[in-house]
């Protein structure tokens, strides 16, 4: 059953974020065509101010979900009532209060702009609290999503959002091509998000009706205590990841302008495009992890994380280096304006990111399954300091490119050895020398082949449709085949393609009979 839960996560989340990724993606080139550069940037910029609002959110979910994993094991409904009613009472106040300090913050709209805010820009207060309305609403609904999660059937919750998100750039594609306005296009963005909360809402008491038949249990004051501590631990972890993923487009729309944030959402909207899936794919894992880790022994648990890291090394060492020869080439065919694109230093470090991020995701994953955020609850503070601090000083010298070298320096100085120390000491009981061995083998791998790939690149001619198509084939087919002649042979390679075949035994085949 874990693995048939996690296969259909999985492939409810790959085909949700490929369909997601061709429709954002036409959605945003009609926006390039239809709306000016600095609306790219204010989208940018107001979703990242509300992200950080949603820092209040405290990490919440997590420690919620963890807690649930025991209760659902055993089939404790009543445990699983308090819970949820003690979640839902959480997220209300939550939900007001990002409402309320959102408001605090409209006089202050400006000095987050460095040009004048009302050039080209109509309306820049509305717009603001449609996203603010958007973001606080969110909370009233969106708490019964974590007990399908928990129940590691979030592929239902995934379905409803493609229907919705479908439906959503669809008419925000129409809106834009008709009415060409900024202020249609995102409260049709606000209705979808407020009618995919209500339905994933009303299908977690259709599947679980236990929950409308107790709203007033909570869990006893000890056991309180017990969540709140783990929530203390899970906020200052999203503390570090607001910080760092999303002080970016402040710092650049302050210090740098509102058009270079336009540019880098651009970046930014392809990645996630492709990073989300990708995170979909690890990310189908984690209530199976949280399963495993409450159910099976620790040597069968890292077994699998050894498999997965593998996958992680792969698929983002990959994405990171396609990135590197396509980014450039393909938004100017896009935009079909060279003046949207970045250096290619600039790239690099985009790329580095984004590859030190990927591979740290299947350890963070293992950390957060196992509930083991205590440990390295004041690694985030660091992190966000040494973070705030470098990009603050570098981008005074060396503009966007200083923003980034920051979230690179903060990275390796905290999070590339803290994580993983804490994941093998408290959560596998092993050596940590285990994964810098590997971290060294599989980043200079990354490295190597990324050079050699991005050089036989260079040497295809054109930005044009045909020489883009040629350049994504050779990264595609000459990383992929170097990868397999270097790893084919190993125990993680091995076990990952048996546990392919498990999968098409136990689900596919199974399936049609």
């Amino acid at each position: 059953m874990r693995t048939k839960n996690s296969f259909f996560n999985f492939l409810a989340s790959e085909g949700s974020h490929f369909l997601n990724m061709i429709l954002s993606f036409v959605a945003r080139t009609v926006f390039i065509y239809v709306l000016e550069t600095q609306y790219l940037g204010v989208n940018g910029l107001f979703s990242n101010i509300l992200t950080v609002l949603s820092l209040s959110e405290l990490g919440i979910g997590g420690a919620i979900i963890f807690h649930m994993y025991k209760p659902i094991a055993e089939g404790n409904i009543k445990r699983q009532q308090e819970l949820m009613n003690l979640y839902r009472r959480m997220y209300t106040f939550v939900g007001i209060f990002i409402f309320v300090v959102g408001c605090i913050l409209v006089p202050f709209l400006p000095q987050l702009i460095k040009e004048d805010a009302s050039a080209g820009i109509e309306h820049l207060v509305l717009i603001y609290m449609i996203y603010l309305v958007n973001t606080a609403s969110s909370y009233f609904f969106s708490y019964k999503r974590s007990i399908i999660f928990a129940h590691q059937k979030n592929y239902i919750g995934t379905i409803i959002d493609t229907i919705f998100t479908t439906i959503q750039f669809v008419a925000q594609i129409l809106v834009l091509l008709v009415f060409k306005n900024f202020i249609i296009y995102l409260l049709v963005q606000f209705a979808c998000n407020i009618l995919t909360n209500v339905t994933v809402a009303y299908k977690a008491d259709k599947m679980y009706p236990f929950l409308k038949e107790d709203k007033k249990s909570l869990p006893s004051v000890s056991e309180r205590k017990s969540i709140y501590k783990n929530i203390g631990a899970m906020f200052l972890h999203k503390l570090g990841d607001v910080v760092v993923n999303n002080t970016d487009n402040l710092i650049m729309s302050a210090f740098v302008g509102i058009i270079a944030t336009g540019i880098y959402s651009n970046y930014s909207m392809l990645q996630a495009s492709v990073c989300t899936a990708l995170n979909g794919l690890f990310g189908a894992f984690t209530a199976s992890i949280g399963d495993l880790n409450a159910t099976e022994d620790k040597e069968r648990l890292f077994d699998i994380y050894k498999i997965l890291y593998f996958l992680g090394f792969w698929m983002y060492g990959y994405t990171a280096v396609t990135f590197l020869v396509m980014y450039n080439p393909f938004i100017t065919l896009w935009t079909q304006r060279t003046d949207l694109v970045f250096p290619i230093e600039v790239v690099l470090i985009i790329c580095v990111n984004l590859y030190i991020a990927g591979i740290r995701k299947v350890t963070i994953n293992f950390r957060d399954a196992m509930g083991l955020y205590w440990y390295d609850r004041y690694k985030p503070i660091f992190e966000s300091i040494i973070n705030l601090v470098v990009s603050l000083i570098l981008v005074r010298y060396m503009g966007v490119m200083g923003i980034f070298v920051g979230t690179f320096i903060s990275t390796m100085t905290t999070c590339f050895w803290v994580e993983p120390l804490v994941t093998y000491k408290y959560g596998f009981k092993k050596p940590v020398s285990h994964y810098f061995k590997w971290f060294i083998i599989y980043a200079g791998t990354t490295i190597l082949l990324g050079l050699a790939t991005y050089n036989i690149s260079n040497l295809i001619s054109g930005d044009n449709l045909f020489g883009i198509l040629l350049k994504f084939i050779v990264c595609t087919v000459f990383y992929n085949v170097v990868i397999f002649i270097l790893f084919g042979r190993t125990k993680e390679f091995k076990e990952l393609l048996n546990t392919v075949k498990r999968i098409w035994n136990n689900v596919i085949r199974k399936g049609k009979e």
